[in-house]
């Protein structure tokens, strides 16, 4: 029996739906226009693309050393605003944050 090894640049299936709890509000509420899937030798990416815009604006990538990274792209390039060592980590810049408690306290 032949064993192939999964590769260290492709996204999980965990990975994906870190990724899907993220992004399927956003397309739902139009945020995001659509997502694109791309993968090559040495890495797995998922570039967004938001409405009216030509061009993937951010880019979630898992790489050959099975890293992620979140990139934005403001037409000059593209610019690292998160990385981890998992996807959930990577994310997290998108994960709403906590709401403080705004409850007063009477004595």
């Amino acid at each position: 029996m032949t064993v192939v090894a999964f590769s260290c640049a492709r996204f999980t299936p965990a990975d994906l739906n870190e990724f899907e709890a993220v992004a399927d509000p956003k397309l739902r509420l139009g945020h995001w226009a659509g997502v694109i899937r791309e993968t090559g030798r040495e890495h797995d990416r998922l570039l967004v693309l938001l409405p009216g815009v030509d061009r993937p604006v951010f880019r979630f990538e898992r790489d050959g050393r099975g890293r992620y990274s979140l990139s934005f792209n403001d037409r000059s390039g593209w610019y690292g605003i998160g990385s981890g060592s998992s996807a959930a980590e990577c994310l997290s810049i998108w994960r709403p944050r906590p709401r403080a408690d705004r409850s007063v306290s009477v004595l």
